[in-house]
């Protein structure tokens, strides 16, 4: 009997030298988790390379302004994709020319040639307007992607059987 409890005693002690370990190293596992994830925020996300025979567009939206004014992207009639503040999508598409549009009180559009293996990035500002905010397309580069992408969150593909 005495030998089964020194038995179960080791066990015990074994088990509490690893929670004691654990309890040592937890704090540096959660400050090496928070030091990438602060890395990460401080970068712009990655964008992958369009898909063979395509050209993509990447639509941002980086600040708060106009928070309640929709940035909802439309090619044709048809809605590409809705941009919140703080998010970005990627709009995979065959080369060729293409005419974006935002509207509000006020319709903005924004024509471009889009090349097979090309990624163009385009950004919706929302400014003034009388009523309410009046979304704006603008062409931009990577640099400034990278410059105001710190932190934007992917929006997920749009189910067109949606709206």
């Amino acid at each position: 009997m005495t030998r089964h409890f020194q038995g179960g005693g080791i066990m015990k002690l074994k088990a509490l030298m690893l929670a004691a370990a654990m309890a040592v190293a937890a704090p540096v596992v959660a400050a090496q988790q928070a030091g990438n994830e602060s890395a990460s925020s401080n970068a712009a996300p990655a964008i992958p390379a369009p898909p063979a025979g395509m050209g993509q567009v990447v639509f941002y939206r980086s600040g708060m302004m106009g928070a309640l004014v929709s940035c909802r992207v439309h090619e044709n009639s048809q809605v590409v994709n809705r941009l919140p503040p703080g998010r970005y999508f990627i709009h995979q598409t065959a080369p060729g020319a293409h005419e974006y549009s935002v509207r509000s009180e006020a319709t903005d559009r924004l024509r471009i040639e889009v090349e097979e293996g090309e990624t163009h990035y385009v950004r919706c500002a929302i400014g003034m307007g009388i009523g309410m905010g009046r979304p704006n397309l603008s062409p931009q580069n990577r640099e400034d992607f990278d410059r105001r992408g710190r932190g934007l969150d992917l929006v997920p593909p749009r189910d067109p059987n949606a709206d």
